[in-house]
């Protein structure tokens, strides 16, 4: 009980946030993106409401006993607090980082005190007037007034965001059934909560969330109780939601037949617990893939479209439930690969940004044109490839079903292998005309014989036949051993074959069925699929029921924002993105005299105008993006006498963790259309074996960018410019990769005009690995970065 308990109230199975809570990482972001956030715990501490250190949320206890003072008294009749307040004040230069948290602790548990000791007055002065909430007798309808009258110090605590812990106990029940009494209970304290909220004029605002540390089984053990199991029941009910839903999949059959059945009536539960609170999150004003997956750790291990946003559950919104189908790291809507500025600020009130993803005002020489969010024309589909698609056989010596490849049902197709031809599979060309961006992939299991089963695929893309095969994604694959039955084995009839009923945002779950979800934002029309593993390695055939490419349609008026890829000769008016795909709008620019002008003071005459130069020959200690963790090595790698690297051992769903270091200079002389050339040696290397790891310098090998913001002086404030700035990669087929030897990484970057101001709040320069690795699975190792005004 007491470990399940745990992972009820921390929501992070995998410890990548050991010892916090999901009420309390959520109280984390929102704190740190400038809401008042509190956490409450009635009589003690719950894991639920524990957020990390860094961020000192406060946390009280809401008592349901008599506020007790403390002994405030010393024996020379001083105040006893206001001296340890003093004792414990600010710090020293020599103050050990023992005495510093001390201090910092024992400080906001006395500003607690203090703040709880004011609370109690006001109760005890009559100014949180109780008297319509009625007597409560049972332990949780006690908890549960308790909370409701500290609610109504919120203003007094100057929260606008905070989470509420009661708990009610004994539902073990091995040897009785006393299940009807406690929810008698329960029932009847939410009741007299409810109705005092609603006469608050806060129900509105208020959501209230039942959980358990299990489930019991369906069927009764010999005592005449339940036994624990897995999954269960929980509701949730609050002034905001769109009430009288039941989510989540019910079994069909509650018999051991049922595929959810494990011994004695545990069922396997259907819905995360995570998806509950993603709802809840972005209700409360989270947004974006980054801070989503702070607060929900274990998020990205399920499909992205399966997990609720505040728009499933609640009448007002802010979070479409389409932006599942999108990569958005900061919120803004704006997918990352079309983002030009990826450092925006969503929680900043009034917030708008134009369709690159740029705070508006944003200087440019033309409009630009929206950004492929879920609302902008983009057409969301189960498949891209129409039921009427050309299908052409690959890498086989025969092929069978041709026809029902992506015909909609589970009809098998199959390729009888011929290891001379390459991996088998096919080339899909649909009917519709259209583009596409495929970012998934689904296989419906056919008939017969699992050891035909894929357990790997390729998918690569290209517009037409003159063009060359592009690569989307590939990866392994889990197939069921459980088959679609087609009627009197007929395996290649579809008439007498399961029917696939899927949606862009699910999968047919009735039908038997592997998924794989990836990221990819670039368009083509026709696709070759191929399975170049099967589940028995010396299977002579590849079959499958059904495949599905999972995407988007895009119309013919449909048109990406502008890539921002500025080039030597004419320097662009915004940031690169990670992945450009049509050409820049550029405007005429004169040779600038400025670098003379303004570092004529920081560099010598004829000196070469390096801004940052780091050798590693010093430790390098740190980390970027929550859990990427930087390390000296010394003497390092090679004949190098330092390096730095490190290996990510983060969340995958935070993209480009990097090594970060600041620029020297910057206030000095550095302005926006200024050009740098960047350039830093960097090996890319498999954690577990240190053998080179192969990469494009085209599309995925480490590369450098620039964290820029400038502010506009108030009173007229703003931003001059603010984002993740990419330097440009270099063509395709003009730069290799040797894997296990030393690269050098280089490039020309300007500074986007827009930047126009003459004070930086941040110049800083990352390295990254270049794309996203699993956690543990890649370490980057560099040397050498230097950054010069050319």
């Amino acid at each position: 009980h007491n470990h399940m308990q745990k992972e009820a109230q921390s929501v992070d199975p995998s410890k990548k946030k050991a010892g916090t809570g999901v009420g309390g990482r959520l109280m984390d972001i929102l704190k740190r993106n400038g809401y008042q956030t509190a956490t409450n715990t009635v009589n003690g501490n719950a894991l639920l409401n524990k957020g990390d250190s860094f961020y000192n949320n406060p946390s009280w206890t809401v008592s349901t006993r008599k506020f007790a003072a403390l002994d405030d008294r010393s024996s020379v009749g001083s105040e006893m607090l206001e001296i340890i307040k003093e004792l414990n004040g600010v710090a020293n230069s020599d103050t050990s980082k023992f005495g510093e948290t001390w201090s910092s602790r024992l400080a906001q548990s006395l500003f607690e005190y203090d703040m709880a000791k004011e609370v109690d007055r006001a109760v005890q002065s009559g100014a949180f007037d109780m008297s319509n909430y009625g007597d409560a007798t049972t332990s949780i309808a006690i908890e549960l007034k308790a909370v409701a009258q500290h609610m109504k110090s919120r203003h007094m605590r100057k929260v606008d965001r905070e989470v509420y812990f009661v708990d009610q106990h004994g539902f073990d029940d091995h040897f009785s059934n006393n299940l009807a009494p406690k929810l008698a209970d329960a029932n009847a304290a939410l009741v007299q909560f409810v109705d005092f909220l609603k006469l608050e004029s806060i129900w509105q605002n208020t959501v209230v969330l039942m959980s358990s540390d299990f489930g019991r089984t369906v069927v009764p053990n010999g005592g005449g109780g339940t036994d624990h199991a897995w999954g269960g029941n929980y509701f949730m009910v609050g002034g905001g939601l769109k009430g009288g839903q039941i989510r989540g999949v019910y079994p069909a059959d509650l018999s051991d037949k049922s595929d959810y059945w494990l011994r004695r009536g545990r069922m396997i539960p259907t819905t995360p617990y995570d998806a509950v609170w993603s709802a809840i999150a972005t209700w409360m004003g989270v947004k974006g893939d980054t801070d989503l997956n702070f607060v929900l750790p274990t998020r990205p291990n399920f499909p992205r479209c399966e997990l609720y946003t505040d728009e499933d559950l609640f009448e007002d919104y802010n979070v479409l439930h389409d932006s599942c189908q999108i990569w958005d790291e900061d919120g803004d809507g704006i997918a990352d690969a079309y983002d030009a500025c990826p450092g925006t600020e969503y929680w900043i009130d009034g917030n708008t940004v134009d369709g690159s993803g740029c705070f508006l005002p944003t200087p440019s020489p033309a409009p630009v044109s929206p950004a492929p969010t879920m609302t902008r024309g983009a057409i969301p589909v189960a498949n891209v490839l129409d039921p009427a698609s050309k299908i052409i056989g690959q890498g086989g010596s025969s092929y069978y079903g041709l026809s029902t490849a992506v015909d909609g049902t589970t009809a098998r197709f199959l390729v009888m292998k011929n290891a001379n031809l390459g991996s088998p599979g096919f080339i899909g060309v649909p009917t519709h005309g259209m583009k596409s961006i495929v970012h998934g992939i689904r296989i419906y299991m056919p008939g017969d014989n699992k050891n035909r089963d894929p357990v790997g695929f390729k998918i690569q893309g290209r517009m037409n036949r003159a063009d060359p095969w592009k690569f989307v994604a590939e990866g392994p694959l889990s197939p069921p051993s459980d088959r679609n039955p087609c009627s009197n084995n007929d395996w290649y009839n579809p008439d007498v074959c399961s029917v696939v009923n899927s949606s862009p945002e699910s999968p047919d779950n009735l039908l038997q069925h592997v998924e794989q979800l990836f990221y990819n934002v670039e368009t083509y029309h026709e696709y070759r699929v191929t399975f170049p593993e099967t589940r028995y390695v010396s299977q002579v055939n590849v079959a499958v029921g059904e495949v599905e490419l999972v995407g988007r349609l895009i119309p013919d008026n449909w048109t990406p924002p502008p890539s921002f890829s500025p080039t030597t000769a004419t320097p662009t008016t915004a940031a690169p993105t990670d992945h450009p795909t049509t050409a820049a709008p550029s405007v005429s620019m004169a040779p600038s005299s400025m670098p003379s002008l303004q570092c004529g003071s920081v560099f010598s005459e004829g000196a070469e105008k390096i801004v940052l130069w780091n050798n590693y020959d010093t430790d390098v200690t740190g980390k970027f993006q929550f859990n990427s963790v930087v390390n000296a090595v010394v003497p390092g790698y090679g004949n190098s006498p330092g390096a730095a690297q490190f290996t990510y051992t983060g969340d995958p769903g935070h993209h480009f963790p990097a090594i970060r270091q600041g620029v020297s200079y910057s206030n000095a002389c550095l302005r926006g259309g200024m050009q740098l050339a960047v350039s830093f040696k960097a090996k890319l290397l498999n954690a577990t074996t240190d053998t080179g790891i192969v990469c494009d310098p085209a599309s995925d090998c480490p590369r450098a960018r620039f964290r820029a913001r400038q502010d506009i002086p108030a009173p007229l404030s703003g931003t001059y410019c603010n984002g993740w700035y990419w330097v440009p990669r270099p063509e395709a087929n003009t730069v290799t990769w040797n894997a296990n030897e030393w690269n050098t990484v280089s490039g020309i970057f300007t500074i986007p005009p827009a930047c126009e101001g003459d004070v930086w709040r941040w110049f800083l320069f990352d390295i990254t690995m270049g794309k996203p690795y699993a956690p543990g699975e890649a370490r980057l190792v560099v040397d050498d970065a230097k950054v010069v005004i050319s």
